[in-house]
């Protein structure tokens, strides 16, 4: 089968980080299922990996892509309630249900959790391997491409959201990295909950997508240094939840100091990057600062649910498709900030 195989940093960034290879195709072992790739989604954390600021939790070569859907194509010993040719998606995290923290409900914390394109061979391949668990039946009312973006950037938002901060109607919620394809899932899963929506970000075509999506106000980075004080003065004091989907030091900072006494901030983005909190703010104020890792595959139910009732509209984050062969083009467009969303159609 073809798959784009990344073989390490190196000095292939950007040029050709992943090349476009003839591997086996991969067999299911007892309990898994094989997986015809129908789309998977391009994610900033493999970025990280591409451009060298963070390992891979497999040592490369590895197939990257951890965002896909696709049709069942073979299943191995012993699995039962999915057949050949059904629609499906590949959650993210995959647990192992045995462990403690899989028994407390805190499957997204699993220590053992199997996750395509990470610690094993991933979607950017026509086939991939999973365990059966975390092969999910896709309803046939939403779309087999799009629906990709479930299996991470809709499930890791609703995590962020329901979760860990507990967005409730009346809500003040400011997304940071609004412009981007996660912090636009936020923002339409923010708005759904009944919360008004501040979106930040750099580009303001993307931040006019934002608006479009259920945001309030929209700020611009590239308009606006402080971004805290303006959120301040919009809320009268700070937004009652923050939401980072950057991973950048310097936004998770302003996020904190745009959070009203009392508030929670959710980092959500990934990085290897460190940053700052001035401690006399996280205990005057009483915030919350947490992180929010995945999602628990248990929720995806009510994911779905949500996403067939119209509270996130997939089409309208996905702004490209992009063929296997283009997928190192992707990724630089990706971070020269050109995407909102893109899925590669193997």
């Amino acid at each position: 089968m073809k798959a784009a195989v990344f073989r390490g940093p190196g000095d292939s960034w950007p040029e050709r980080p992943m090349a476009i290879e003839e591997v086996p195709e991969p067999a299911p072992a007892p309990g898994e299922v094989l997986v015809k790739v129908s789309a998977c989604g391009l994610c900033r954390t493999d970025l990280e990996y591409l451009k060298g600021e963070g390992p891979t939790p497999k040592p490369p070569p590895i197939i990257l892509g951890h965002e896909p859907s696709g049709t069942v194509a073979e299943t191995g010993d012993g699995v039962s309630g999915l057949k050949v040719g059904q629609r499906v998606l590949v959650t993210t995290p995959i647990p192992c249900l045995t462990c403690d923290f899989c028994r407390n409900g805190r499957e997204n914390l699993c220590p053992n959790m199997v996750i395509v394109g990470a610690n094993r061979d991933g979607a950017f391949a026509e086939y991939v391997v999973a365990p059966a668990t975390g092969v999910y039946p896709l309803p046939d009312s939403l779309p087999l491409e799009e629906s990709c973006l479930i299996t991470d950037a809709v499930g890791t938002s609703y995590h962020a959201l329901y979760n860990r901060a507990g967005v409730k109607p009346g809500d003040t919620v400011a997304i940071f990295g609004a412009s981007g394809g996660l912090g636009l899932i936020c923002t339409q899963l923010a708005a759904a909950a009944g919360a008004t929506v501040i979106g930040i970000g750099r580009k303001k075509w993307k931040l006019a997508k934002a608006r479009e999506l259920g945001a309030s106000a929209v700020i611009s980075t590239e308009e606006v240094d402080r971004v805290e004080r303006v959120v301040r003065e919009k809320t009268g004091g700070g937004v009652d939840i923050a939401i980072d989907v950057t991973g950048v030091p310097r936004m998770i900072e302003s996020a904190c100091r745009a959070t009203r006494p009392g508030g929670k901030v959710v980092v959500v983005g990934f990085s290897f990057q460190k940053f700052q909190l001035n401690v006399n703010r996280l205990m005057w104020l009483e915030l919350n600062v947490m992180g929010a890792k995945n999602y628990n595959a248990s929720d995806m139910p009510r994911i779905l649910e949500l996403v067939q009732q119209g509270a996130v509209n997939l089409s309208q984050v996905v702004s490209h498709h992009f063929k296997l062969e283009e997928i190192n083009e992707a990724y630089q467009m990706l971070d020269r900030g050109e995407v909102l969303r893109g899925i590669v159609i193997p």
